[in-house]
């Protein structure tokens, strides 16, 4: 496979390169970015491995730098895209917004242009509306939450991750034969115990390991069975709390440990959800608030 990787300098998108380059079935990589791979990025790829890779400094806004790649680097037969401006803070709403939904359009655009049927997103758990949400206006109407939950974004970041969902419908539409995976990826650390330093109650306790979100990426692409744009929770099984400073509950600072989920939900988000399927956390207290069995009946993705 020959794929087109962007975002390949970030948190996420350098784990996904370094998976990538591991896998037999990938002969190639293009690998985009706005910045030059990071050193310890670079020292951890095989050299063999390496030679799969190339790496080039391109600016998404720009649709025709865009379309001398593909016609240079192509054909792909994957595109996954996980450039971004990760978060709302410290940033302007309009360029977050902006910045976001424009190169999400211009890579499905030139992508389909270009012939290629399969292309992975990376959209996330914040596009409901969650951990940017200003405070006192988080709700959900049924826990735990899945794909259909109902999206109210509050802040810039969720709106745009909301609208590139949008985008992927749409070209699904025009294109029938063109397969979008939007996957809504939510604290991506490499271990619960990195984890559990930094979650919170506002991001509802949960987390997903850097090798999972990597192997959702790839199954994006390769999976059977499915077809059109399609949304995806990806997230752990289980939730990654156990509070401290960090991570403690307003005025519940005492609360520290492995607390069942619900105990933590009737502490940290009385009165901001609606239905509770209990029978979700029997025989199972510290299952996640996310349901991910879309994920895994239509991708076979699991979370180790």
């Amino acid at each position: 496979m020959n794929i087109l990787l962007t975002g390949s300098a970030g948190g996420v998108g350098s784990s996904v390169l370094l998976y990538l380059s591991s896998q037999s079935s990938i002969q190639r990589i293009t690998s985009i970015d706005l910045l030059p791979l990071p050193e310890p990025i670079l020292s951890q790829i095989d050299p063999e491995q390496s030679k799969k890779i190339t790496h080039h400094l391109v600016d998404l806004t720009d649709f025709l730098a865009l379309d001398a790649l593909f016609d240079t680097e192509g054909p792909f037969d994957g595109v996954i895209h996980l450039s971004a401006i990760p978060n709302p803070v410290h940033w302007d709403a309009r360029i977050v917004h902006n910045t976001n939904v424009s190169i999400a359009y211009n890579i499905l655009q030139t992508a389909v242009s270009h012939g290629v049927k399969r292309i992975v997103q990376a959209s996330s758990v914040n596009a409901i509306g969650l951990l940017y949400t200003p405070e006192g206006k988080q709700m959900f109407d049924e826990i735990p939450i899945s794909e259909t939950a109902p999206m109210r974004a509050m802040d810039p970041y969720a709106l745009s991750k909301q609208i590139n969902e949008l985008q992927a419908e749409h070209f699904a539409r025009l294109h029938p034969t063109v397969r979008i995976a939007s996957l809504r990826f939510h604290h991506v650390v490499p271990t619960y115990s990195l984890g559990a330093k930094d979650t919170s109650w506002e991001d509802m306790f949960c987390w997903v390991s850097t090798k999972a979100a990597c192997e959702a990426c790839l199954l994006g692409l390769t999976s059977e069975g499915w077809e059109g744009a399609e949304v995806y929770n990806i997230v752990a099984p289980e939730i990654c709390w156990e509070g401290g400073v960090s991570a403690s509950i307003p005025g519940h600072e005492d609360i520290k440990g492995k607390v069942e989920t619900l105990d933590l939900m009737e502490v940290a988000w009385k009165g901001r959800v609606g239905r509770v399927r209990e029978e979700w956390w029997a025989g199972r207290i510290r299952r996640s608030l996310f349901d991910c069995s879309k994920a895994e009946r239509l991708l076979g993705w699991r979370h180790e």
